[in-house]
């Protein structure tokens, strides 16, 4: 292969990714792999891409050879077409099978992996010992200043001030994450309150027949890292409810322990199957008092 048909096939591919990004930005579907607010970081990636791409284009076209850097070292390309072949189709497949299949979303399976979110958190040391040396002088001798840490309630001023001031707390897509945080933080100031949310059924081996979470995947930047952000339901006839089962609850909020964490659970007055929503993720939306 000649450096024309090299620049041709790389103009190639970037026009399939400049492609492949535009499907996936109107479609909606990018939200199934990044938070919104990296969408920012998408859109110039994109006009990266397409000016390379118009570039490489430009270049393939040109009679004229690359001029030597003055390197001593050979920038030819390769002129074997089984190795081109192998090294452009490890770019080109990953284009082809995302315009082709279909985006999955990761459910109860992926929550098996990753762990429910209080799980991987009993992992941890205790809450009260994490950081502090039992020595007392030690102790003594470090001042600790609680206005720097930025608690649950800090976090999100307002959506606490709302869940304060309610009887019937509502989850959606945009306070979803910010109330399991408020409540699981505090449970004192919830129980007795009636909750509506919807998400998917998970349960893992252990867990008791009457009892099951519901939950969604939240998301901070990519799916890469996201996790269940999700609530503990226990009443009866709750088996009927499978894995990855979309549900809508209505119920009544109190306090369960869970390997020693005061936990939010739902009494659960009315369940509903319901169709797998739009947006099935939840994303970390964070507010910081001024």
């Amino acid at each position: 292969m000649n450096r024309q048909a090299h620049q041709f096939l790389r103009s190639i591919i970037l026009f399939g990714f400049f492609l492949f990004l535009t499907k996936l930005i109107l479609s909606g579907d990018i939200q199934k792999f990044i938070a919104p607010r990296m969408m920012p970081y998408v859109y110039f990636a994109l006009i990266v891409i397409g000016i390379l791409a118009v570039v490489q284009y430009l270049k393939s076209s040109s009679k004229s050879e690359d001029l030597n850097c003055g390197c001593d070292h050979s920038h030819d390309y390769s002129t074997s077409k089984l190795r081109s072949f192998i090294v452009y189709l490890l770019f080109i497949v990953p284009i082809l099978t995302g315009m082709m299949f279909s985006d999955h979303i990761i459910g109860s399976s992926a929550a098996s992996n990753k762990g429910f979110k209080y799980e991987m958190r009993s992992d941890s040391t205790e809450p009260d010992t994490i950081g502090i040396s039992s020595s007392e002088d030690s102790i003594s001798d470090v001042a600790i200043d609680d206005s720097a840490i930025l608690t649950p309630q800090k976090r999100y001023p307002d959506l606490y001030n709302e869940l304060q001031q309610t009887d019937q707390i509502h989850l959606n897509n945009t306070n979803y994450i910010g109330a399991i945080t408020l409540m699981e933080d505090n449970m004192e100031g919830y129980v007795g309150k009636e909750i509506i949310t919807h998400g998917f059924v998970f349960r893992e081996d252990s867990t008791p027949a009457n009892q099951f979470v519901v939950g969604r995947f939240g998301i901070s930047c990519c799916v890469a890292d996201g996790g269940v952000y999700g609530i503990l339901v226990q009443g009866e006839n709750l088996e009927q409810f499978k894995n990855d089962t979309w549900v809508e609850i209505k119920g009544t909020l109190q306090k369960a322990e869970y390997n020693g964490w005061e936990l939010p659970l739902i009494e659960p007055l009315e369940i509903k199957p319901i169709e797998l929503p739009d947006e099935p993720y939840v994303y970390e939306d964070l507010e910081f008092a001024g």
